[in-house]
């Protein structure tokens, strides 16, 4: 598979937010697979959705002030002593000991100029900054998942390729012990062809080992247990067309999600500055309760209807500066946010230059090592007749030997950054990829 289908498929699939059924880990994995699979199984995707559905009742939650709120009140009161009025033949209490009150009110705000809309402009915001984060999760755990399956595939090559080393050298080893029996080399030599032979086995354990590491790491990334299977497929290609930088800043610029998220920011400051400035704005409000009570002359323990209507401005007068101090906060996290967005477009561009010169660098490597790897290969078939001659000391043969593994593994090593360069250079454009 080329970079450029892998990395389509990669910024696809982030774009989409894919989370069907996805391959099962006991199937060989090509990257799409590895890619899918971490954003359907990783838990912290799921912790970033909760934080989004958490802004969301919060926003939810603040547009209830534009309905009317309701209750039913019921009430006691014990009063005493009671007033009372003695006239020719009878004796009238002012109000009763025991008082009872039911009723059940509605309030409803009638204009705040702006203090609810103002608020809930702010919590939408909010919305937005946790679905940037989510989003921004989301493509970083998919870059995560693909450099580390071509982690894992340049891992696996590179411990093939000093096996085969290894190999080499033992066989090496074994001429060499036979010319010593023989009297044909000393036992020098074959000293020195054992120390080559135990630090390439050293070189093979510590490429085994960054294998085993990675394998672990892709599979705390797709929440897979410790000895589930990878099976991977998946092949390196070579070097990829040249690439525009200019037009590659622009696309950067216009699609990043963290440059939509520092606008976002920006957008999201402001409107807590409007809301901390509609905090002391006046309320119009109005309220109708409809119940029964005691107390009514001339019969004060008959429950009787009744019904209160009122409407009320509140506008306040002092707040402790509370306010104030709310704007003043407001302002220094609207300069915060602008700083911000000075800030990204500056690591925007940073990122694309490196990336775009990494690629660049990998490409030459790729021709270089190619070149690299034939010349070492002549030599060392070369070296190896002449060894077999007596022409060259052993030595030369095992510098021979050791010279075509540095040129394998560095061409494969110049393969493998070409596509991590791609991987990179698509996240630091933020770039959409329509190609499946």
């Amino acid at each position: 598979m080329t970079p450029h289908r892998m990395t389509a498929f990669l910024l696809a699939a982030l774009a989409a937010g894919s989370s069907q059924a996805q391959t099962p880990p006991d199937s060989p994995l090509t990257v799409e697979d590895a890619v899918a699979l971490v954003l359907a199984r990783n838990p912290a995707l799921e912790e970033s959705a909760r934080a989004v559905d958490a802004s969301r009742a919060r926003a939810e939650g603040s547009r209830s002030a534009y309905l009317p709120s309701a209750e039913v009140e019921a009430t006691y009161v014990f009063l005493g002593p009671v007033s009372v009025f003695d006239l020719p033949g009878e004796s009238i209490k002012v109000f009763p000991y025991s008082n009872y009150d039911g009723h059940v009110g509605v309030r409803q705000t009638l204009f705040d100029f702006q203090k609810t809309g103002s608020q809930v402009r702010l919590a939408d915001s909010r919305v937005t900054l946790a679905e940037d984060s989510r989003e921004a999760l989301r493509r970083d755990l998919g870059v995560r998942a693909a450099e580390t399956f071509y982690a894992i595939l340049f891992l696996r090559r590179s411990v093939a390729v000093q096996q085969e080393q290894v190999r080499t050298l033992g066989e090496h080893l074994a001429i060499t012990r036979k010319k010593a029996e023989a009297g044909t080399a000393t036992q020098l030599d074959e000293l020195t062809t054992r120390v080559r032979v135990a630090s390439a086995q050293n070189i093979e354990i510590g490429l085994e080992n960054s294998l085993r590491s990675a394998e672990i790491a892709l599979r705390r990334l797709a929440a897979l247990p410790a000895e589930a299977p990878l099976e991977l497929r998946g092949d390196f290609s070579g070097p990829t067309p040249p690439v525009n930088r200019d037009s590659l800043l622009k696309a950067a610029l216009a699609g990043r999600i963290e440059a939509r998220s520092a606008e976002d920011a920006l957008a999201s400051a402001r409107a807590l500055r409007a809301a901390a400035g509609a905090n002391d704005a006046p309320s119009l409000n109005a309220s109708v309760m409809y119940g029964v009570k005691n107390g009514y002359i001339p019969n004060l323990d008959v429950l009787r209807g009744n019904v209160v209507a009122a409407v009320d401005l509140r506008v306040p007068l002092f707040d402790g500066n509370r306010t104030s101090s709310m704007e003043e906060e407001a302002a220094a996290a609207i300069h915060e946010a602008d700083s911000r967005r000075q800030e990204v477009a500056l690591m925007i561009q940073a990122d694309v230059d490196q990336a775009v010169s990494d690629l660049r660098a990998a490409n030459e490597r790729v021709v270089v090592s190619r070149t690299n790897i034939e010349q070492a290969e002549l030599a060392a078939a070369n070296a190896r007749l002449r060894y077999e001659a007596g022409s060259i000391s052993n030595l030369d043969i095992l510098d021979a030997e050791t010279a075509v593994a540095q040129a394998r593994l560095t061409s494969l090593q110049a393969l493998y950054d070409i596509v991590l360069g791609m991987i990179r250079l698509h996240r630091a454009t933020g770039s959409p990829v329509t190609e499946k």
